[in-house]
């Protein structure tokens, strides 16, 4: 489990680079793993699946004159955990990963369906 983080250090360099990503606004945040090393994300969607909610992330990596970059060919899905306030973010297992992802892709085929 981790806590997600909204003030992390380079959020002024993720608001002066967000045109380079093609977002208006991103909400990112920080979390840190268990082997104690950061890792910085935008919210790209949320979505509700079986009573649980889930977080739709792009991880968002920084080089040494600290541009961003992203892999826009890959998300990372968290479940999201509301608790007294304080957003819960939580790695999910294979099957519930299967699920959720299954569940993602039948929605961003739907909203690909409604544009065309």
């Amino acid at each position: 489990m981790a806590e997600k983080n909204d003030d992390f250090e380079k959020e002024d360099i993720v608001e002066q680079n967000s045109e380079a990503l093609n977002e208006e606004e991103l909400h990112v945040f920080s979390i840190t793993d268990e082997e104690d090393e950061e890792h910085h994300f935008a919210l790209v969607s949320e979505f509700e699946d079986d009573g649980k909610n889930y977080w739709v992330c792009e991880e968002l990596f920084f080089d040494e004159e600290d541009e961003i970059s992203v892999d826009e060919e890959a998300y990372v899905l968290f479940r999201a955990e509301e608790d007294d306030g304080n957003t819960f973010l939580f790695s999910l297992e294979d099957d519930e990963f299967e699920k959720a992802s299954q569940k993602w892709n039948e929605l961003c085929d739907a909203m690909i369906d409604e544009d065309e």
